[in-house]
């Protein structure tokens, strides 16, 4: 705040011309970095609008399409896979879902007593890519996860959306 006042009353002065030479590069560069930061998502994401993300358009799905009470589980380290651009499955499917490995880790720091809850689900989903049927039953029967988000349709289990990227299934 003080830089712009600075800039405004040394070097802009009365000459608004001189706001759009100053403005333009800040602002491109602002645009720039946040297209590298967020690739796959489009700038402008508008109230109504379809959303233009494959994980968010499954987590609309899921909030439009499941229980309220459903519980889901994702591969823990699901926010920084490639296309999923930092979108929070519970503020966006307002479901519940077992703890993650990106973001639920700083909760952690400022609440520890609920490490030991957080360790044991993130562990339990440890080696997620490899999950097998036998893996997500473990799943429902310790934690009651009812859904799963997945990268790639688990053979045997009624999968209702899927899009380029994700798939939303029921567990058997």
């Amino acid at each position: 705040m003080v830089s712009g006042g600075l800039l405004g009353q040394l070097l802009v002065q009365r000459k608004q011309w001189m706001w759009a030479v100053v403005l333009l590069p800040l602002c491109g560069g602002m645009y720039y970095a946040q297209r590298q930061l967020f690739p796959a998502t489009p700038h402008l994401e508008l109230p109504g609008a379809a959303p233009g993300n494959a994980w968010v358009e499954a987590f609309v799905w899921a909030r439009d399409h499941t229980p309220n009470d459903a519980v889901f589980a994702l591969d823990p380290e699901h926010m920084a896979r490639p296309g999923e651009d930092q979108h929070g499955f519970r503020a966006i499917a307002e479901r519940s879902m077992l703890a993650d490995g990106v973001k639920d880790e700083g909760a952690v720091t400022m609440f520890p007593r609920m490490a030991e809850d957080w360790h044991q689900q993130v562990a339990a989903q440890k080696g997620w890519r490899q999950f097998q049927a036998a893996d997500f039953a473990q799943l429902k029967v310790r934690y009651r996860v009812d859904w799963v988000v997945v990268e790639a349709p688990v053979a045997g289990f009624d999968c209702p959306f899927r899009n380029q990227q994700v798939a939303v299934c029921r567990l058997p």
